[in-house]
């Protein structure tokens, strides 16, 4: 099934040489001030693309010197092949030690995974940076029910962790 995202179904709308107007705006995403926190990101589809940033951040940090704490992304699209944007750039940052990430490509095996899914199987790790290290989490992507699925896998992850009820 080929999709078109909101940006591109309206640009493959306009004739050749049309003027758009645009706006660059700064960034909603605040990151903690200190370096040291681990960042965890949740990205799905093209809610990729901050995860970049942000991680383009931390790598510039520790190419500098800083001492930056863990900056791990979790990130779901249907398809690996066709979805998995910037794969070599994440990749190399991953040999740099910078970045550690958990894919999840829905549409690849029998079994769809989900985000969610890498979220749990990480829980200990996840609960570890948020409850232990002051990391901050966040969240960027489809705002269908995914938000929901996260909420409930992080719940289910400092519950495991808190060995907790509600």
């Amino acid at each position: 099934e080929f999709r078109v995202g909101e940006a591109t179904g309206y640009m493959k709308q306009q004739a050749p040489g049309a003027q758009l107007m645009c706006a660059v705006r700064p960034s909603a995403i605040v990151l903690p001030k200190d370096p040291k926190n681990p960042v965890l990101m949740a990205g799905m589809g093209t809610g990729l693309a901050p995860w970049r940033a942000v991680t383009q951040e931390r790598v510039m940090q520790k190419r500098k010197g800083a001492d930056v704490g863990p900056c791990v992304l979790f990130f779901g699209a249907r398809f690996a092949k066709y979805e998995y944007l910037y794969r070599e750039e994440f990749e190399s940052y991953v040999k740099e030690g910078v970045l550690e990430i958990h894919t999840a490509f829905s549409r690849d095996q029998a079994r769809k995974v989900y985000v969610q899914h890498k979220i749990v199987e990480a829980g200990p790790t996840v609960a570890k940076y948020l409850l232990k290290q002051n990391g901050h989490f966040y969240v960027c992507g489809s705002a269908r029910k995914v938000p929901e699925d996260i909420y409930a896998a992080m719940k289910a992850v400092i519950m495991a962790a808190e060995a907790c009820g509600e």
